[in-house]
């Protein structure tokens, strides 16, 4: 058997072994040349801010240096309004003293951004930007700011405070204005300044100072009074005793035939001696009033009554010398023109001729009552002691007489209700708590004709005393028109906000 050998063919040799090489080499030449790249693309400046990058709140992610300035320049250029209570003012930044560094504000945060891990982008790692929020770079000239503010604004918003002015022909007045001033031109500056960093907030409220308006004057006030008169054609003798009981200020004046006399003239006291012979009464009477001493009083003072002024003087003074009493106790009080010397019955005897400062006049005779006699500015005055008792604890007779008696005395003045002459004037929130008087002479007319008032407003409380007088009967509706429009013309300078208009033509 022939045994046949196997014998291996041999290959040939071929090029393509080198392929794989090749190939490899060429991959990993790539993947350096795309990291190589990569790397420089990543050290490479951005040219975008990152998302969360702002000035003062204003977004920058995104934009470029020229879009972010030009974004930061929008914002920062609107005006600042300044707002002077009803006024609105704007001004540029430029004017006031506002110049911003837009390219150092960037380059700020430039400088602040975080730095990037090229290793944590290779591997493909996400960073979490963090939020970066810049102050913007910006100077202010307070100085610039002030002297604007000084030129532009007290000129042409400031306004100074006016008073009460009458009004002539009325008894009504146009009432004062308040007065307005910017405040600090320092502290408006500091807020302006604020205003102007802001994206935001540019408006300024500012700090404006405001004064009352200014009371009437009270010359003023006595030229109207005096111009109510003339107007009124009122050709007799007329006495003003007005007194502010918050203040103590006085006004008192007197005319005949429209000329001014010196004040204080002798009148007739008639019935309005009954408020002397109540605080006489009440210096001899203890709390709490008697029943028939309370009933004599509201029949005195509320009715006007004359037998209960004589039961009061006789029961708790002396039943032969009471209107002595009276008198001295007014000559106590300070009042040596007031006075009582005999009781009201008719017939009763003159106790004592007594003479004064007042009825010893030789300019002016009025022929006065010799049983009773006042001056506007004591009768004037008495009412402000009362008052002041009562509301200020400021006792008469050492504190014979209590506060609560002098309230009990407002009371009882308060409940003579006639509505007319002083109550003629006065609305519904003013109240006085008043004695009239009038009386018919020897010749059977009737020439003087008063009332005496403590006035009670919501714009502060005042005393008020008319005494008029004329050689001829005197018309009671001629007096109480008179009498009506002087007490409101007053009224209504207390109260210039809520005037009470004349209803009596």
């Amino acid at each position: 058997m022939k045994r046949t050998r196997y014998s291996p063919r041999r290959r040939k040799s071929s090029n393509l072994r080198w392929l794989p090489a090749v190939f490899g080499g060429a991959f990993l030449l790539l993947a350096l040349l795309i990291t190589l790249f990569d790397y420089i693309g990543f050290r490479k400046p951005q040219n975008v801010y990152p998302v969360g990058v702002s000035v003062q709140g204003i977004p920058l992610g995104g934009l470029d240096r020229t879009l972010a300035e030009a974004r930061l320049s929008e914002a920062f250029s609107v005006p600042v309004e300044l707002h002077y209570r009803e006024a609105r003012i704007q001004f540029s930044p430029a004017e006031l003293g506002f110049q911003p560094d837009y390219s150092a504000t960037l380059a700020e945060i430039e400088e602040n951004l975080p730095k990037k891990s090229w290793f944590k982008h290779l591997w493909g790692k996400t960073e979490v930007a963090t939020p970066l929020d810049i102050s913007l770079v910006a100077d202010v000239d307070l100085t610039q700011t002030q002297q604007l503010l000084a030129q532009a604004i007290p000129q042409r918003y400031d306004q100074p405070a006016s008073a009460t002015t009458p009004l002539l022909y009325t008894t009504n007045y146009e009432p004062g204005q308040p007065g307005f001033s910017l405040q600090s031109l320092v502290s408006s500056a500091e807020q302006i300044q604020t205003a102007l960093l802001s994206p935001t907030q540019r408006v300024v409220d500012l700090e404006v100072q405001e004064t009352p308006a200014l009371p009437l004057n009270r010359e003023n006030l006595e030229i109207f009074l005096e111009q109510t008169i003339q107007l009124e054609k009122f050709n007799g003798l007329i006495e003003i005793y007005q007194r502010d009981l918050s203040t103590g200020e006085t006004m008192h004046l007197a005319l005949r035939a429209n000329q001014g006399v010196v004040p204080d003239v002798a009148y007739s006291a008639a019935s309005t001696i009954k408020i002397p012979i109540m605080v006489s009464t009440m210096r001899r009477l203890e709390e709490p009033l008697p029943t028939q001493a309370s009933n004599w009083m509201f029949q005195m003072i509320g009715e006007s009554l004359n037998p209960p002024a004589d039961g009061l003087m006789k029961a708790y003074m002396n039943n032969n010398t009471g209107p002595l009493m009276v008198t001295a106790d007014m000559r106590e009080l300070g009042y040596q023109n007031t006075f009582l010397a005999g009781f009201f019955e008719p017939g009763s005897p003159l106790l004592e001729r007594i003479t004064t400062p007042a009825n010893q006049r030789s300019d002016i005779f009025l022929d006065p009552d010799y049983y009773n006699q006042t001056v506007p500015s004591e009768i004037g005055d008495l009412l402000s002691k009362i008052y002041r008792c009562a509301n200020q604890n400021e006792l008469l007779f050492n504190g014979q007489v209590t506060a609560s008696e002098c309230q009990q005395m407002l009371d009882f003045l308060l409940e003579n209700q006639i509505y007319a002459l002083i109550e003629a004037g006065l609305p519904p929130e003013g109240r006085a708590a008043h004695k009239h008087g009038w009386t018919n002479d020897l010749d059977g007319l009737i020439h003087t004709i008063s009332d005496s008032a403590v006035v009670y407003t919501p714009g502060g409380d005042y005393v008020l005393v008319i005494f008029a007088y004329t050689e001829q009967q005197f018309l009671y509706d001629t007096a109480n028109q008179l009498f009506a429009k002087l007490s409101q013309s007053i009224y209504n300078a207390y109260n210039p906000e809520n005037q009470a208009a004349w209803y009596g033509d």
